[in-house]
């Protein structure tokens, strides 16, 4: 799938995203997640520290969803896609990577890789809720 420009830059800029989960059962998990990358052109990478609910969630059910605004502009985004927790790989490997640069002797226990399958207008106003790119 091809992320819309605005939506990658709005990403790429250093702020809070909420990240939604479920548990098998259906039972909701919201968290506030800083740490995150692109991987490549449709996968998010973020790095856990701490998770604990979230990652036998995404280890349970695969779905998830994300939200994303940048204040100064007035955009906010949804993102869902299928996820998957990560010990090892390429996505680790980036998480680990960008985190040694602020601290050199800590590593992420994992990482949750999102493939992002669709992605909706969160923002304010007419298009509220509009499908831009995906299913």
């Amino acid at each position: 799938m091809v992320i819309p420009e605005e939506v990658k830059a709005t990403i790429q800029q250093p702020m809070l995203i909420a990240l939604a989960t479920s548990s098998r059962q259906g039972i909701p998990n919201v968290v506030y997640m800083l740490q995150y990358w692109w991987l490549n052109a449709d996968e998010l990478v973020i790095g856990d520290l701490f998770m604990k609910a979230t990652q036998k969630n995404v280890q349970e059910n695969e779905h998830v969803s994300l939200c994303v605004w940048n204040q100064q502009q007035n955009r906010s985004y949804k993102l869902k896609g299928t996820a998957r927790y990560e010990t090892s790989g390429p996505g680790y490997d980036l998480a680990n990577e960008n985190l040694h640069r602020k601290k050199p002797d800590k590593d992420f226990k994992g990482v949750v890789t999102i493939k992002v399958t669709e992605i909706y207008d969160a923002s304010r106003g007419p298009n509220a809720g509009a499908l831009i790119a995906g299913a």
